[in-house]
This record gives C-alpha cells, structure tokens and sequence, in this order.
C-alpha cells in the first residue's frame, strides 16, 4: 500500500512541472507604462532583436531534447549602458557582454510569458518581426501546456519553428526524432 501511495506521488511530480500546468494564473509583469521608453525598446528589438526557439539533444530530459526558447537583444559592447536600462525596465533578463557585443537575454519561460510576451502584444512591432513573435508566442504557449515533454509535442513546435526567421538558416542540423 505505501508503495502504490508512494508511486502515484512520484507520478504526479513528474506529471506537473510548472505552475501554469497546476492551473496558476500567468501574471503580467508589464512595467509601468513609459510610452516614449516603451517605442525605444520596440524599436531596438525590430533592428536588433531576435525571438530563437533552440532544439537540441538532451540526455537528461525524457524525449531526449530541450525546447528552449529566448528573446534577445544584441548591440556593440559600447551600448552596454543602453542594453541595462532595457534590463532595468522590463525587470527581467540580463545582459551578457561576449567580445565586442553586448546581449540583452531572457531565457526563462515565467519571465519571456510574464513580461516578453504581454510587452509586445501591448507595443508591436512593425516589421518583420511581428510574424516571428507571434510564432514564438504560439511556441512558449505550447511548451506552458506540456507539449515540450513528448516526442509529438516537439515535432509541432520543430515544425512551427522552421517558418521562424524566414524560413531559419540553411545549415541548421536536421533533428530525426
């Protein structure tokens, strides 16, 4: 009997892995509303942003690859100031400097639907972009419902993913599930 009991806890562990799967409410962290500072921020991410959905193999997850998706923001290393007032406003993400760049990056799925996702559908973008966020978009809401934990649910996203960035680079590796 504690076996079984003990066994159906397990199953319900591995069953839910974030709150938003438990039934939690996605809670908005829009900052507070700076038109000017909000077009600023708009503007850089249609000339240097960027919405990435990454695939790759995983020995540690149980389909054996990780979905992660990121939103970032890239500038010449002297920007760097420029790329920690976006930092600072949003109140998500970090800025990472690599040789003469310096990125803006948010990775966590909480922070990229709490904050990404609800800044830009209240400032779109204008451009290209548009199409690429709402794919990511599409994306993240699919990895909150768990479909990131099966073998069909990634096939989806790797499907939506290929129509991301016109189409994707022409030396991404083929994933054969």
């Amino acid at each position: 009997m504690r076996q079984a009991l003990k066994k159906y806890k397990n199953q319900e562990r591995v069953r839910y892995k974030n709150k938003w799967e438990r039934g939690g409410d996605i809670k908005e962290r829009i900052p507070n509303t700076n038109p000017i500072f909000s077009g600023i921020v708009t503007g850089f991410t249609m000339g240097e942003g960027s919405f990435i959905v990454c695939i790759t193999e995983s020995k540690t997850h149980y389909t054996g690859y990780q979905v992660m998706p990121c939103f970032k923001i890239s500038l010449k290393k002297d920007d760097y100031k420029i790329l920690e007032q976006i930092r600072d406003y949003l109140r998500c993400g970090k800025v990472v400097k690599f040789r003469d760049t310096a990125t803006f990056l948010v990775r966590k799925l909480d922070e990229i639907v709490e904050v990404i996702i609800p800044f830009f559908d209240k400032y779109p973008l204008q451009n290209i972009k548009q199409h690429d966020f709402l794919l990511f978009k599409i994306i993240c809401y699919k990895l909150l419902s768990g479909e990131g934990k099966t073998i069909d649910g990634i096939r989806r996203i790797y499907e939506i993913r290929k129509h991301m960035n016109n189409g994707g680079h022409k030396n991404r590796k083929k994933i054969s599930f």
